[in-house]
């Protein structure tokens, strides 16, 4: 039994790009595995419904092109998994999860070809590829409905309906670790690993479970943070490196600008959860309570104990399933108003275009209009630059049951937004600066997600088949030259240690002035000039989930004796009832506030403003702090 394995995730996610002179200096220093994501939800549900790949074709192929040639010089393995799609790098395999980014069978297979095209033009040898598809089919999925054994993941997320069924385009469900590892024990000279969709940390899991390290506590929890790469690191980089012990795992950035703290990689596990201290997946509950995060004397790595994972009850094992569905077809027109006597009365311009509309149209439609602000109509000409409120751009969007009906819509609001009269008018040549041309532009189907629930199984791998096939190759690429890899990583001790991997001003900084540009009620602090970090993200698409980090307990204190971030105002700053606030917590391992609330509009859908999730942190930025006469 090895004493300890040592794990290379050189991106979060596969066709991002990472640094290639890092990647095989880390290689050739030694690795056991390759693991990296490859596909997520975030961006909302167009690649479930549509059946399309988060990134190109070239941009997988530039990437996959050096993990390839690892696999074929080293007989590293290479696992890729999603919503983490992973690499693993040890002795001659690869593995791959959540192919192609949305987890299917075309996802796989799509990752599988570009493979097999970069075994061919390196001239490397032929491989052993194995496949775990996650994509179930729709009688599956009615039969278990009617037995009621399905149910939402979430209190955010509807009850299924047979209609979401029917409707569904493409449905996958979430593995957890047991098929990787039936995988590789059926298959152990595997060379290659292409998995659907994956819990993030499974793969990682799975081959330290394979290995010899069967604590998933351990496992799951490096897992979990090793799948964003160097997001975890300060300031956040791409390629990170775990080695994982029998008691305990180190993480540590190849980017020698970027170092581990304690504070940045306890608060990786607040990134996109609904709570940090208690994680469920596939098989089980990952707590987190009892954790503790050392940094080590190197100066730029963090050493991890204490996490325990505690499986399901027995006939308890659910997977998730995740599908998309097609709800009409969409046209935008983007544009500005620069007159000041229509941004005066903008609310009830738009709400007389729509009534206009209405009047027009004799088919259904829906209109969202989205407005933003700044220099955008004007553009070099404008005398005000820089200042906010003396213009609006507009984004449209309209929607109807056909691409032609649908830019009919679109057209008739943007032909009134142009010309239509309002009360002071003055400019009788046009109201409307439009910068594209086509001016009504087609979009094709609007997305949206039906179904983010859990179904209960009996067996773990009964709806992951997993197929093996060879690549064949003709083993003619030269002998790699390694001479000019320096494997030697220098620490830059003078790098900014931040929290949660986002680079801040020093504790010591002078600096008086608020970040916001205006000065906060006397007596009082903005948020934003407490905290180090504050951030919003998606916690799947049904959640919206907030962090608020520090740099030091001292300000925290603050904050936190303030008893100011409370459910109640939280349902205040973004109008929900108290009931929506589903997670309000304070989490000191990482010197660090959490707050989780239900999503009005479901991530991606028609009216949904922010797919990612990742802009709605301003009402915590501006909330005002007492401090009184505190020294900060």
């Amino acid at each position: 039994m090895s004493p300890q394995l040592k794990i290379l995730t050189p991106i979060g996610m596969l066709g991002y790009s990472y640094n290639k002179e890092t990647f095989w200096a880390a290689v050739e220093a030694g690795v056991d595995a390759i693991i990296l994501d490859s596909g997520s939800t975030d961006s909302g549900p167009s690649k479930l419904a549509l059946r399309k790949s988060i990134q190109t074709n070239e941009a997988y192929k530039k990437d996959l092109e050096d993990i390839v040639a690892a696999c074929h010089y080293h007989r590293t393995p290479v696992l890729i998994g999603e919503k983490s799609q992973k690499f693993e790098v040890a002795e001659s395999n690869f593995f791959k999860g959540s192919a192609g980014g949305d987890g299917s069978t075309r996802g796989v297979n799509q990752i599988g070809d570009i493979i097999q095209s970069v075994i061919e033009r390196g001239g490397y040898r032929s491989m052993k590829v194995i496949k775990i598809l996650a994509e179930i089919e729709k009688d599956v999925i009615r039969e278990k409905h009617r037995r009621g054994m399905i149910r939402p993941c979430g209190i955010s997320v509807p009850d299924l309906v047979e209609e979401d069924i029917n409707e569904a385009r493409t449905i996958v469900a979430q593995m957890g670790v047991e098929p990787w590892i039936k995988a590789m024990n059926d298959h152990p000279d595997f060379d290659i690993m292409i998995g659907g969709r994956s819990y993030d940390p499974s793969p990682y899991a799975a081959f330290c479970a394979w290995k010899g390290f069967p604590d998933l506590g351990i496992s799951y929890h490096m897992g979990k943070i090793m799948e964003c790469g160097g997001l975890c690191t300060s300031p956040k980089s791409r390629e990170a490196l775990a080695t994982v012990r029998h008691d305990y795992f180190d993480i540590t950035p190849l980017d020698p600008e970027s170092v581990c703290t304690s504070t940045s990689v306890a608060a990786h596990t607040l990134y996109e959860k609904t709570r940090p201290d208690v994680l469920v997946g596939p098989g089980g509950t990952l707590d987190l309570h009892s954790t503790t995060y050392e940094e080590l004397e190197d100066g730029r790595s963090v050493r991890v104990r204490g996490a325990k994972f505690i499986p399901v009850k027995d006939n308890e094992y659910t997977i998730k399933l995740e599908a998309g569905k097609l709800d009409g077809f969409f046209s935008i027109f983007m544009g500005g108003f620069r007159d000041a006597v229509l941004i005066s009365q903008i609310d009830k311009f738009l709400e007389a275009m729509k009534t206009y509309v209405a009047q027009k149209i004799d088919f259904p439609f829906d209109i969202n209009v989205q407005l933003f602000g700044r220099d955008a109509v004007m553009g070099a000409l404008e005398p005000n630059s820089g200042q906010t409120g003396h213009e609006l751009g507009i984004l449209l969007r309209a929607r109807a049951e056909t691409q032609d009906q649908a830019t009919h819509v679109c057209q008739s609001a943007r032909v009134y937004c142009m010309h239509a009269p309002y009360p002071g008018q003055r400019a009788s040549a046009g109201n409307f600066a439009m910068p594209c041309a086509p001016l009504d532009i087609p979009m094709g189907p609007v997305s949206e997600f039906c179904m983010y629930h859990l179904m209960t199984v009996s067996d773990p791998c009964e709806n992951f088949p997993i197929t093996a096939i060879v690549m064949e190759g003709s083993n003619t690429a030269p002998q790699r030259d390694s001479s000019g890899v320096d494997v030697q990583v220098v620490v830059n001790r003078h790098a900014t240690a931040t929290n949660g991997g986002i680079q801040t001003k020093s504790a010591k900084s002078t600096v008086t002035t608020s970040v916001l540009g205006r000065e906060p009620p006397t007596g009082h602090k903005f948020l934003a000039d407490l905290a180090s970090v504050v951030r919003s993200k998606n916690s799947g698409p049904y959640e919206l989930t907030f962090d608020v980090m520090f740099s030091t307990e001292q300000s925290r204190d603050i904050v936190k004796n303030a008893k100011i971030l409370t459910a109640e105002k939280i349902s205040t700053l973004y109008n929900v009832p108290v009931s929506d606030v589903i997670a309000c917590l304070w989490w000191d391992p990482a010197i660090a506030f959490k707050a989780t609330i239900k999503r009005s509009i479901v991530s991606g859908s028609f009216h949904d403003s922010d797919a990612h999730g990742s802009a709605q942190h301003m009402p915590f930025m501006e909330l005002p702090i007492p401090v009184g006469n505190i020294a900060i």
